[in-house]
């Protein structure tokens, strides 16, 4: 196990390489530049200011002379300043990553609470009323869009009932009991879908196992049906989910883009997005580096913790 994960971090190295430049040349290919913006606000701008701000931002440089020194300052760790707030674009980002990690866990959190019960119910209980349910549910689910079913949350809830807030954030440590409370639409939003999607493959991998030959034998052997079920057979039946959850979960901390903004949710997606309205190129690049190199990482621990729950599965060097 341990040559396995050192092999598959070395791996990593060349992966965020490429990822970097990937990265780098879809910002360069965004139309307009932060001056730009700038002339939005300020017409004033003329031919001269606009070379002397180039030169001090370094858009006067080549891409591939601009990527060299941006490869430089990431290998030393310094990720370059906005050039809105000027403020280190580390600092930016790492103010924003508890939000986006709270609502991702929760959200995901709550499919699961969800879903691996209902999927399970819907295997063992197959082609009656609880399976129907919950195949139908599913089905809504995944055809419903997260930015549709986020926005009828609002419209239902806070503007209509009035129960729940439409927007805004309020960290744990700020206030418990306000942060759950601005927490509830944004974290059903995402975790809705998520079951759907758990939710069938909870029931599709149950029955895929409740037929194999071991289940036989220990029915055979006397054991309660619970037992089977509940000891033996979905802790196989999990494998599949606990790792499609943990890509889900690698997908939601740079899949929350839209929601973020909807709800006006202070984490990675909404910086993101605001960068993007502003031309900010080094918090665009360093926060979408950000979210890949994470889901690269998210993928080898959840490969490691496939591993582990299914030591049937041998570790090879690839």
């Amino acid at each position: 196990m341990l040559i396995y994960a050192i092999n598959r971090i070395l791996q990593l190295i060349p992966i965020v390489f490429i990822l970097s430049l990937i990265v780098f040349m879809m910002v360069e290919a965004l139309p307009g530049d932060i001056i730009d913006t700038m002339a939005d606000i300020d017409t004033e701008i003329d031919a001269v200011t606009r070379a002397a701000l180039e030169k001090e931002l370094g858009l006067d440089q080549p891409w591939y002379v601009r990527y060299a020194w941006w490869l430089g300052d990431l290998a030393q760790g310094d990720f370059g300043k906005s050039m809105v707030t000027r403020r280190p674009v580390a600092i930016e980002l790492l103010e924003r990553i508890p939000a986006t990690i709270y609502l991702a866990a929760v959200g995901i959190g709550l499919s699961l609470i969800i879903a691996i019960p209902f999927g399970t119910l819907a295997a063992v209980h197959r082609n009656s009323p609880t399976d129907y349910a919950a195949q139908v549910t599913s089905l809504i689910g995944i055809s419903i869009p997260e930015f549709w079913f986020a926005i009828l949350s609002i419209l239902v809830f806070a503007l209509y009932l009035g129960w729940l807030p439409s927007s805004g954030y309020v960290g744990l440590s700020e206030d418990f009991g306000a942060s759950l409370w601005f927490l509830v639409l944004p974290a059903v939003a995402i975790g809705f879908r998520q079951a759907a999607y758990t939710t069938r493959l909870t029931r599709s991998s149950m029955l895929d196992e409740v037929n194999k030959d071991y289940v036989v034998t220990h029915r055979s052997l006397g054991l309660s049906e619970r037992k089977v079920i509940y000891k033996y057979t979905l802790r196989n039946a999990l494998i599949p989910t606990i790792t499609i959850s943990g890509l889900q979960f690698a997908n939601l901390l740079g899949g929350t883009v839209v929601l973020e903004t909807i709800f006006a949710w202070p984490g990675i997606g909404l910086a993101i997005y605001d960068a993007i309205q502003l031309r900010d190129y080094p918090v665009i690049q360093a926060g979408i580096l950000f979210l890949g190199f994470k889901v690269v990482l998210i993928n080898l621990l959840v490969d490691l913790m496939y591993r582990v729950l299914n030591p049937r599965v041998g570790i090879g060097s690839s």
